[in-house]
Parts: C-alpha cells; sequence; structure tokens
C-alpha cells in the first residue's frame, strides 16, 4: 500500500519569484509583449501592456540599470502588477 503524501502548495508569489527568466518572459506574454535589452551598463525590461480599447496603449517598464535581465523582468512584473491594481483590474 501507497503512503500519499500531499505536496505543501506553493503560492502564486514563491513559484514566480523561482522562475529563471525564460519562464518569466514566458509569464508575462500573458500581459503583453514583453522585450529585455540591455542599454549603457544596465538591463532593462519593457512590457507593452495588452488592451481592449481602440487606440489605446500603455507600457509598463523597469529602471535601465537592472544588474541582470532576470532582475529587470522582476521589477517590470511587480509594475505590472501594481498598475493593474492602481487601476482596480
Amino acid at each position: 500500500m501507497f503512503n500519499l503524501v500531499k505536496k505543501p502548495e506553493v503560492s502564486e508569489a514563491t513559484r514566480l519569484e523561482q522562475m529563471q527568466l525564460e519562464e518569466l518572459m514566458l509569464y508575462l506574454i500573458r500581459y503583453g509583449k514583453p522585450r529585455v535589452s540591455y542599454h549603457d551598463g544596465g538591463w532593462y525590461c519593457k512590457v507593452e501592456m495588452n488592451t481592449n480599447t481602440k487606440g489605446t496603449q500603455f507600457d509598463v517598464a523597469s529602471d535601465f540599470d537592472q544588474p541582470t535581465p532576470l532582475h529587470a523582468a522582476r521589477m517590470c512584473h511587480e509594475r505590472i502588477i501594481g498598475a493593474m491594481k492602481a487601476l482596480g483590474v
């Protein structure tokens, strides 16, 4: 007979913190068109957000001076969550 042990549930925040760059970039696609680039000594991430209103657009971005692409993507994700909360989404 097998003794089944239930795996502990991992929160969404913990799962996001553990994501590598590729996973996080794929996750950011749900919000729009993500990109990561290197500018003047630091990494930068920007997401051109999806909108459902014709003629509207907005972008969410990290600071330009992030030490790694993953730091930039994480900062961008945090700002996306903040923007969505501010908009009541």
